[in-house]
């Protein structure tokens, strides 16, 4: 959850939601001000500041206010012309929900590079090339990007392990030794099928890669590595989880890109070997389909 939603819905004192209210109307404005001077606008005590940061799990007033200010930022970089819940309208001819969405698409990479965090990604491939299984954890429409990261590990020789079912997923991971990895792909980190089999692996000291949306959520404290991904959609009141959707596949891709890249030549090698083995009813009349 964003820091301005908990700021909305966590319970807090009288004092403290006067504090809040204060905050989310200013919002920037508040960059390059004193704690007093905040105080002071917002009819309110520094101390009183100080105990909100503190509720809202930070140590104090300027750390909550640098995390505050830095959300603010990424809400306000992209998306300023492309609504990632609504990106077309009932009007809108073929050319026009095209260019729509394709600009979300564009939105959607540049905003999840903006945020990538490289040394993340290089402690993530190096637990995926130790591991000995990477288990897959995900939900909906996410599976659907994660079955295609499996297939491509696969086809590399790499061994991921992936259920739909939960009774099943549980399972399999009670199989799972801290020689493995996890990969949990959550939008919000909160859905409790999610939560439960994340609990699981942490529980046999499997260490996790999270790839996830903005802000707190259950499963953040028990991942080893945290890599976000653009976070402007609703969970329900959308027309698709476009931008979402493209986020993960790009991070997936990613990280099979920088796995592949360890042993680039031997993987080159493997692939199109277990490619041949199993695809080999493929034709191609295009010239630049045909393998030479």
């Amino acid at each position: 959850m964003l820091i301005a939603e908990r700021l909305e819905h966590t319970k807090l004192s009288n004092a403290e939601k006067v504090a809040a209210d204060f905050i989310l109307s200013q919002k920037k404005n508040l960059r390059g001000l004193t704690t007093r001077q905040i105080a002071a606008m917002g009819y309110t005590t520094p101390s009183t500041l100080v105990r909100l940061g503190q509720h809202m799990g930070y140590h104090g007033w300027k750390d909550f206010l640098e995390a505050f200010l830095d959300e603010v930022d990424y809400l306000e970089r992209y998306f300023q012309n492309v609504n990632a819940n609504k990106p077309f309208e009932s009007n809108d001819d073929t050319k026009t929900i095209a260019n729509k969405i394709a600009a979300l698409c564009q939105e959607s990479i540049e905003d999840t590079m903006e945020m990538l965090n490289y040394e993340e990604i290089e402690k993530a491939v190096d637990l995926m090339e130790q591991s000995v299984n990477i288990y897959i954890v995900a939900l909906s429409i996410s599976l659907d990007c994660c079955r295609l990261f499996k297939s491509e590990m696969m086809r590399i020789g790499k061994a991921v392990i992936m259920e739909t079912n939960h009774g099943e997923q549980l399972n399999s991971l009670i199989l799972s030794t801290p020689q493995d990895c996890a990969i949990v792909v959550s939008y919000s980190g909160s859905s409790t099928r999610v939560v439960q089999e994340a609990q699981a692996l942490y529980s046999r000291n499997v260490p996790i890669i999270l790839i996830t949306g903005r802000g707190e959520n259950p499963v953040n404290p028990l991942a080893s590595h945290i890599i976000n991904i653009t976070t402007r959609e609703r969970l329900y009141s959308k027309i698709a989880g476009f931008s979402s959707q493209q986020s993960i596949h790009l991070i997936l891709s990613i990280l099979y890109s920088c796995y592949y890249a360890r042993n680039y030549e031997t993987n080159w090698k493997k692939r199109i070997e277990i490619a041949q083995y199993g695809d080999f009813n493929r034709r191609a009349t295009s010239e630049i389909m045909k393998e030479r």
